[in-house]
């Protein structure tokens, strides 16, 4: 089992966190506090690991540019 944790830091991770939420996998947990927000999950091959990761930091990407288009 491959176990992997990522936290993100900045003014908007609680809004962040909400946009990915339907995206998360079961077995995702997702921890927002203030301006931090950690995602930790696991996956049985690197592959699959991988492939989660791209998904979810595109995800980020876009839910952030879409808070920050938001407040202009």
């Amino acid at each position: 089992m491959i176990r992997a944790k990522i936290t993100f830091e900045g003014l908007h991770a609680e809004e962040i966190g909400r946009a990915v939420l339907p995206d998360n996998l079961p077995e995702m947990v997702m921890k927002a506090q203030e301006q931090t927000l950690t995602i930790e999950f696991c996956a049985q091959k690197i592959g699959t690991m991988l492939a989660t990761l791209d998904d979810l930091l595109m995800n980020l990407k876009i839910a952030e540019e879409t808070v920050i288009c938001a407040e202009d």
